[in-house]
């Protein structure tokens, strides 16, 4: 770490899930409790910006490994297996694959340990724009979770979700470490890649819209105390199969539509940017999940909106 370093930013790629944290993970019925690992130098005071990071499978990850490294130059797939030395990251992959602490962001950090998801492109990009910064990403995922009932936040009609409540635990538990480890910690804003799941049913699909509203509207008042200028939410398309997901459309739309309603909101068109799911494995294709580079794509999308969010 650089002497010369005075602010150090950090991404919590929050990617939701159901289950066990980093350390020891408590759940009972009430309470959903967590315990980070001590991994971390003390931040001798420095502000630290943090990113929250939340969804389903391709935010825990599951684009295989084996094909990224068979897609890019031995160069490049060293630098990824190496990892950032100014990108670290503190992982939960739907409960398959978890690292206890902060290590630093490199490949195989998604599902199983084979996979990984969208903090490798995030950690690539923020290294490229900000070298002589340092980072910190949080990531939290689940596959297959859904916002209608799993996400569902407290102003939402229901009962509060047990992943929006685990969500809530893990990032107040990291952000409680991080204020342990003397960092001054200021939320920038928040990637969200969901919404396969509630795309299976016309219902829970057209519900989507008022669903994530309140869910962005808690997230940021729940954490409005490390936000002076507010947190900002950068969406993400979920891919454009309706033989697959059946009401892709009417998801992405809802995004659009809660994108526009604040300044704060942003939406990344995954269509349009060319993100693929139809090719890996070959011969027999994963389609629920973007393929190795396309994913590294979504990584760079996603740290290249919420940077316009840095001062």
């Amino acid at each position: 770490m650089k002497k010369k370093i005075i602010t150090i930013t950090v991404i919590c790629v929050v990617l939701i899930g159901l289950g066990v944290f980093i350390g020891l993970h408590q759940y009972s019925k009430n309470k959903i409790s967590f315990t980070v690992n001590d991994t971390l130098p003390d931040g001798e005071g420095k502000t630290v910006k943090v990113i929250l990071l939340g969804g389903q499978s391709n935010a825990s990850g599951c684009s295989l490994d084996e094909y990224l490294q068979k897609k890019v130059s031995a160069e490049k797939y060293a630098e990824y297996e190496n990892g950032y030395d100014n990108v670290y990251i503190n992982y939960f992959a739907s409960g398959t694959n978890e690292s206890k602490g902060f290590v630093q962001c490199a490949t195989r950090q998604g599902e199983q340990g084979t996979c990984f998801g969208p903090e490798l492109g995030i950690a690539e990009k923020l290294n490229e724009m900000y070298p002589d910064e340092m980072f910190f990403v949080i990531k939290y995922a689940w596959g297959g979770t859904n916002l209608y009932d799993q996400w569902l936040s407290p102003s939402g009609r229901g009962k509060t979700g047990e992943q929006y409540r685990s969500f809530v635990s893990f990032v107040q538990t990291s952000i409680e470490y991080l204020e342990s480890k003397n960092y001054v910690v200021e939320i920038e804003g928040m990637c969200w890649m969901q919404g396969e799941s509630d795309s299976l049913s016309e219902e829970n699909a057209t519900d989507y819209k008022v669903n994530l509203s309140h869910f962005i509207k808690d997230i940021r008042k729940k954490f409005s105390r490390y936000a002076d200028d507010g947190i900002a939410f950068v969406d993400a398309y979920i891919a454009a199969n309706p033989t697959y997901w059946v009401y892709c459309h009417t998801v992405n739309q809802s995004k659009e539509a809660v994108a526009r309603s604040s300044s704060m909101n942003v939406v990344i068109n995954t269509v349009t940017a060319g993100l693929s799911c139809s090719s890996e494995p070959e011969g027999n294709p994963d389609i629920p999940h973007y393929d190795s580079l396309s994913q590294i794509k979504l990584g760079h999308l996603f740290a290249e909106e919420i940077v316009k969010f840095f001062e």
